[in-house]
């Protein structure tokens, strides 16, 4: 993690032996900000490269788009030892890292996340994938990349409603792991404006901890699904209105009071949780209008099922999350 560090990506490609064809893929948003001029670096630093560009948006975050990423990697003519960088947001990154997971049963790729939300949270971990109508990231795989690099200098192009999505992650890895980063987040907007580079790195920390502990996600590392199991069924029943961060953020104020009402965690947490969100400008409740069937009805779908049940990340108190939680009557709690 570093500013400015685009404009060295050539260099750091050739100090690794990273040989080609290289393809940059991005998306219709970062491609013409940043694509057009990444390729030009590594042509001067010898790399046949070309750029590819698929739609932006979750919505987009699918397997036609890993159909166009396969076809455009066969014209640039790679090969096993052929590189992928993604350049972009987490759905670049997801959808590249599946594209390169099953092209040629693998080749490397690098990935380069252009958004808070892909640098603390997509883009570690090696999870890949795309959506399928019933929910997200219902097709995948594990594909570590063989780099991540990232530039927070490109956050000045991202706009503020992208940049306090991406907060959610890290105040959830706060919850998780972290109150110094959880304090951090709680001092309001404007404070993390000014520590991004500090916020960042310390969000990216806590992951790879996780990650590091639970590499398939068999345990521990389900501590980083908190928020997600109630989030993503928002996040569906909205049609994607509503970004993956801002859904999280009501998910985790949710799953925080279905924790209270477990006696997991004192009353209060929820409280807590909402207030720090709610902070950095992140919505907290459901939106009005919200059919709250149709959410239960996409959390049946979620990857985190087991026996036929959907097992919650739970919040005790700030810095530690219970996993594998079972909860009945789910729907109780989004009134």
């Amino acid at each position: 993690v570093r500013s400015n560090g685009l404009i060295e990506v050539g260099k750091q490609l050739n100090k690794m032996g990273i040989g080609g064809p290289v393809v940059v893929a991005s998306d219709n948003c970062v491609g013409p900000l940043y694509g057009t001029s990444l390729v030009e670096q590594l042509s001067a630093e010898g790399f046949q490269v070309s750029l590819m560009m698929i739609q932006e948006g979750d919505d987009h975050k699918d397997i036609d788009a890993v159909g166009q990423l396969w076809h455009a990697f066969l014209e640039a003519g790679l090969d096993r030892k052929s590189t992928v960088l993604a350049l972009g947001g987490g759905v670049v990154g997801d959808l590249v890292g599946f594209a390169a997971a099953t092209y040629l049963r693998g080749v490397n790729w690098i990935n380069f996340p252009t958004s808070v939300l892909a640098m603390v949270d997509a883009s570690l971990g090696g999870k890949t994938g795309a959506n399928l109508a019933q929910g997200k990231n219902l097709i995948g795989s594990f594909h570590a990349p063989v780099s991540v690099m990232a530039d927070t200098s490109t956050l000045a192009t991202l706009p503020e409603r992208h940049r306090r999505n991406g907060l959610a992650e890290v105040i959830k890895h706060g919850v998780i792991a972290d109150p110094v980063l959880f304090s951090m987040c709680a001092e309001g907007w404007e404070s993390v404006e000014e520590e991004w580079d500090a916020i960042i790195k310390r969000s990216i920390g806590v992951k790879v901890k996780v990650i590091q502990k639970d590499p398939f996600e068999g345990g521990v590392r389900q501590s980083l699904n908190l928020g997600h199991t109630i989030g993503h069924g928002i996040e569906k029943a909205s049609g994607y209105k509503l970004l993956h961060g801002e859904a999280v953020a009501v998910g985790m104020v949710i799953e925080a009071r279905i924790a209270e009402s477990l006696g997991l965690a004192e009353t209060g947490l929820a409280d807590q949780i909402r207030a720090v969100l709610e902070g950095v400008g992140l919505p907290v409740d459901i939106p009005a209008g919200f059919d709250r069937r149709q959410i239960v009805h996409y959390m049946q779908y979620d990857k985190k099922k087991s026996n036929g049940k959907v097992r919650f990340a739970l919040p005790a108190a700030i810095g530690d999350v219970k996993v594998g939680i079972s909860v009945d009557d789910v729907d109780k709690f989004l009134i």
